[in-house]
């Protein structure tokens, strides 16, 4: 840590502490939240409860921001735009903890202010006492007469975003996504088959005091409600599980991979789909991983090894352009193709609550174009009768249905044919998963056969 943070953070709490640095790394690096969190956690020493309110206050914070700054705006005497951006994060951060947790003025108050820059100290005081005096009487979103802005800020999700799905579901339902996006997921783990199963892995959780349940869509999810760090609970260490959400996990499943087969996996970083593909063909044939990010594919080798995968090769290669695979892969079609391209993630918003305030409605058309080249050049790889996967975390039409309408007409759309757990949720050859509806997050996915 820098002389001036250790200026600026003061006297602060070691959770606060935390949470406002995890903060300044997604507002000001543009990091991931869950990424921003660990590596603050990595690098102290904080006892389970802090691990937890730092935890709370960072996914609090950024996912009620509409709302906090709804409230700011009518105490500060300056738009929050035009206020610096450390203090702008602790008096988000104060904000959050005397309006959703209710924490005491004092104690919200002083730790907030001690966090912010020395020079804007006194600003931010100011700020927050009037907000801890005044927040009964301050207007509530409720009296915001436009229903779209309505919910903008009392669901906090920007406004363009709730237009379009109050378009596309009608208000009521849009609402609901919105809710749904603001609770906080629990934990969803697949079962490594190499080394485990789930009935045993729920044994031990039970025989370790750890509360968990069988997932509701794939065969392979377990839920975990409320756990500590993940590696901490049992099982870890020996590969007996990975971190990975249910409707992630029908993906894999899909795609259907058999042992001996070949199978491609474009844009595979961090290789979470990847693993799997593997543990489904029990480590017989090959999965060849493809990702233009070489750091974020070595981010892959520690689980190849915890998760006893031996079947997986790593190539770094652009897929937006023709893939330039090596060795026996060079001129290779595959069994299974599984594309699974950049996108916007609004499926993931409840996990990475900061993905809405990044995106805006024209990422979504230049997302679009990236994709439709990337599922073009993995379309070239696939043998006559081989099955093509398309699947993405976001719930858009123009990154799904309008992408895959590039594909020649020799790949035919068929039912993604899912578990029996989500057979529902196909409609039309397309699954969607919404999390208002299923309770994990957004994906969509479609299957196609090549014909011989």
């Amino acid at each position: 840590m820098t002389r001036q943070s250790k200026d600026q953070t003061g006297s602060a709490s070691p959770a606060r502490r935390a949470a406002f640095d995890a903060l300044w790394r997604v507002e000001a690096q543009e990091a991931m939240s869950d990424s921003a969190l660990d590596d603050v956690l990595h690098q102290r020493k904080l006892s389970s409860p802090d691990r937890a309110l730092a935890t709370e206050l960072l996914y609090g914070t950024i996912r009620w921001r509409a709302l906090l700054d709804h409230f700011l705006g009518q105490v500060a005497d300056r738009r929050l735009d035009k206020i610096e951006r450390r203090a702008l994060i602790a008096l988000r951060l104060g904000a959050y903890q005397l309006l959703r947790l209710r924490v005491p003025g004092r104690a919200a108050v002083a730790e907030s202010v001690s966090l912010a820059p020395s020079p804007t100290r006194g600003f931010v005081n100011a700020i927050l006492r009037n907000l801890d005096r005044r927040r009964d009487a301050l207007q509530g979103p409720e009296k915001i007469s436009d229903l779209i802005e309505r919910l903008a800020v009392s669901e906090s999700h920007p406004r363009w975003l709730v237009e379009r799905w109050a378009n596309e579901l009608g208000a009521e339902d849009a609402a609901k996504l919105l809710a749904a996006n603001n609770l906080r997921p629990a934990l969803a783990l697949r079962v490594n088959p190499l080394r485990s199963d789930r009935d045993r892995l729920l044994a031990l959780f039970a025989e370790k005091g750890v509360e968990a349940s069988a997932g509701p869509l794939s065969p392979l999810a377990v839920v975990v409600p409320d756990s500590g760090p993940v590696r901490e609970l049992p099982g870890y260490a020996e590969g007996h599980f990975a971190v990975q959400d249910e409707a992630s996990q029908l993906a894999p499943l899909i795609v259907g991979p058999q042992p001996g087969e070949l199978a491609l996996d474009v844009c595979a970083a961090p290789g979470t789909k990847t693993l799997a593909l593997a543990a489904l063909m029990n480590n017989q044939g090959t999965v060849v991983a493809v990702d233009a990010n070489a750091e974020r594919l070595d981010r892959m080798t520690a689980e190849i090894d915890r998760l006893g995968v031996t079947n997986v090769v790593a190539v770094t290669a652009d897929a937006t352009a023709p893939l330039r695979l090596p060795g026996r892969f060079t001129d290779a079609l595959f069994d299974r193709v599984l594309v699974d391209p950049p996108c916007t993630g609004l499926g993931t918003i409840r996990r990475r609550p900061e993905i809405k305030w990044r995106r805006g409605p024209s990422d979504i058309a230049a997302l679009a174009d990236k994709q439709r080249a990337i599922l073009q050049h993995a379309a070239a790889r696939v043998k006559p009768g081989g099955t093509l996967v398309y699947s993405t975390c976001t719930l858009t039409r123009e990154e799904n249905e309008e992408v895959v309408a590039v594909l020649h007409p020799e790949f035919e759309a068929v039912d993604p044919a899912p578990p029996a757990s989500a057979a529902s949720l196909v409609k039309d050859n397309v699954l969607r998963t919404w999390p208002h509806i299923i309770g994990a997050d957004g994906f969509t996915l479609m299957r196609f056969l090549r014909r011989k």
